[in-house]
């Protein structure tokens, strides 16, 4: 009885703990849920391979990772068509209908790989910037200062590296010749501030060099360069105010600096579409409820519109039986004996109430034989 009444008590206090315990790790769980946020190092470490980019392939790279079931669609149709020049496939990948900046990375196959081969780190990326856009520019900034610092920004051959107010910007010597830098993460940024969390590093493709020496002249590799005849200068870095510009991106093919893009008369900050999204959940309630309450409040305003158009084509409609309505009046062809066919009940009483009874009117000629018959009458009556 003993060894039953001691297991008892066991399995009783098991139950409690679990009781007690469980519901305290899943409201820990929901709590990050709600507040994902990347911390600093952790923000720093998702940036790395990418801070060092040109600023025009990087507005792509961002505002593309928050798209996600997009970059794997266009990396699969890259992949089918892995022969066609870098121009002709954005043309052809503009039919697909996917966000311009997805369909500006089809000309970077390498890069687009890179996107989707790893997809938690692009949803890492997309979602701390839709959840902090300044802050991901921050951190782009002090990434680069550190690289700057350990003298890893001198005389890069195919970027030019200016600051101003403190701003880093990256830009192609070549205005309308894109080259994608590799470099390795642990040696571009000099020591690495936070141990716990090592930066991100792109392994390197067979066919580049990962021979990286000490010296800053050998810490990058180049991709060949892309020429830009296609849709692409159409968003840029508004690292003054930190957010993210974006103009119409059709007829964008030739070079515009990042200011002449946000000073643009048809410049405004980015907004996350919804329906490029695809159905993918975002990693925080706090998108969620942001996005799918934005989602409903377009469904309302499509509802809206939809109602207005239907009523200004009802008023076409009925302005265009008025007009036919007096048209036949006026041409007196009223009198006709085909029915006349109405598309609106209020046409057909306006044309009722407007038709009048035709009046015989009579000629000289019948008044003055009519006159003389009267005569004739009259005299024979006398007689």
């Amino acid at each position: 009885m003993t060894t039953i009444k001691q297991r008892a008590l066991l399995f009783v206090i098991v139950l409690l703990q679990v009781f007690f315990t469980y519901p305290a790790l899943a409201s820990s769980k929901n709590e990050r849920n709600q507040n994902y946020q990347l911390s600093e190092p952790e923000l720093a470490q998702v940036l790395a391979p990418i801070a060092l980019y040109p600023d025009s392939l990087l507005t792509h790279i961002v505002i593309a990772s928050t798209y996600p079931l997009e970059v794997v669609q266009a990396q699969r149709w890259r992949d089918i068509n892995n022969n066609l020049e870098p121009a002709v496939a954005v043309e052809l990948a503009e039919k697909q209908g996917w966000d311009p900046s997805v369909t500006a990375l089809v000309a970077f196959p390498n890069v687009l790989d890179r996107l989707s081969d790893d997809l938690a780190w692009t949803q890492s990326l997309g979602d701390a910037f839709l959840e902090d856009e300044e802050r991901v520019l921050d951190a782009i900034q002090t990434l680069r200062l550190q690289a700057k610092r350990a003298n890893s920004l001198q005389q890069m051959e195919n970027l030019q590296v200016t600051q101003v107010n403190r701003q880093i910007i990256i830009e192609p010597i070549r205005k309308e010749v894109i080259y994608v830098p590799y470099y390795d993460t642990r040696v571009v940024y000099g020591n690495w501030r936070w141990n716990r969390y090592p930066p991100v590093y792109w392994d390197h493709r067979p066919h580049f060099s990962v021979n990286f020496s000490t010296g800053f002249t050998k810490r990058f590799r180049w991709t060949a360069g892309i020429n830009i005849n296609f849709n692409y200068f159409f968003s840029a870095f508004n690292w003054g105010n930190r957010h993210l510009v974006v103009t119409h991106h059709h007829n964008t093919r030739h070079y515009r600096s990042h200011k002449r893009i946000a000073n643009h008369h048809a410049a405004a900050r980015w907004q996350h579409n919804i329906t490029h999204r695809r159905g993918v959940a975002y990693r925080s309630h706090k998108l969620n409820a942001r996005f799918l309450n934005q989602k409903k409040f377009r469904q309302a305003n499509e509802v809206v519109r939809f109602n207005k158009r239907l009523k200004q084509e009802d008023y076409k409609v009925n302005t265009i039986d008025r007009h036919k309505s007096n048209r036949l009046i006026n041409n007196n062809k009223l009198k006709t004996k085909q029915p006349i066919t109405f598309k609106t009940q209020a046409s057909r009483k306006l044309v009722k109430s407007n038709t009048k009874q035709p009046v015989h009117r009579k000629s000289a000629k019948t008044k003055t034989k009519l006159q003389k018959t009267q005569k004739q009458q009259n005299k024979r009556k006398d007689n």
